[in-house]
């Protein structure tokens, strides 16, 4: 079973898009810092501590979101390049020592990635009836939710989100080179157990 190509990996066949990076990262503060007084000075931010106790900080470019709390706590979301993650995160330790008078060191980050989700299209039909009977930890309420929610631990822990018209999105791993081995078996299962409508 081949995906259909669009992706820079021509070779293997395997499209895919990245929707989402999520990662965490902690900067080194030598104390708590003034979230309220990081809204006065950054643009585009909101900080409601009664609601929530960390500062919401969206950039443009890259279109992403900073979930920064005051003891240097970080959680990064909506990233979809792995290249642009030290990038923004450095960014924003620029804007800190300069408001601050910090000497937070840009090269001491340790950014991890949490969770990646990434979508893909089969562009055939898949019957869901007849999958979550010979899934094993599949789940499919069609009343409650229109996928079928699958949950693979070999070769990767992971899990999919199917559609019955083919398309995928698959969330749970943390590694970019655990996608591709992931898409692969999810296709061989499919084709295996018949599970592709052909008309």
């Amino acid at each position: 079973m081949v995906l259909e190509t669009k992706s820079k990996d021509k070779k293997e066949g395997l499209t895919y898009t990245i929707q989402n990076i999520v990662v965490k990262d902690t900067l080194k503060l030598e104390e708590n810092l003034n979230l309220k007084e990081l809204t006065t000075r950054i643009k585009n931010t909101e900080y409601n501590p009664d609601r929530f106790p960390g500062l919401f900080i969206r950039y443009i470019h890259p279109k992403c979101l900073i979930i920064f709390f005051s003891n240097g706590k970080l959680i990064l979301t909506g990233i979809k390049l792995f290249n642009q993650i030290e990038l923004v995160i450095k960014r924003l330790i620029l804007k800190l020592n300069d408001i601050f008078k910090f000497k937070i060191d840009p090269n001491s980050i340790h950014p991890k990635i949490v969770n990646i989700v990434i979508t893909t299209n089969f562009k055939k039909k898949i019957n869901l009836n007849l999958a979550v009977l010979k899934l094993d930890n599949s789940i499919y309420e069609p009343e409650v939710f229109p996928g079928l929610v699958y949950n693979i631990k070999y070769p990767v822990k992971c899990v999919f989100l199917i559609f019955s018209t083919g398309k995928i999105v698959f969330t749970g791993i943390s590694e970019k080179d655990k996608i591709k081995p992931a898409l692969k078996h999810l296709a061989n299962v499919l084709e295996l157990e018949d599970l592709f409508i052909t008309s």
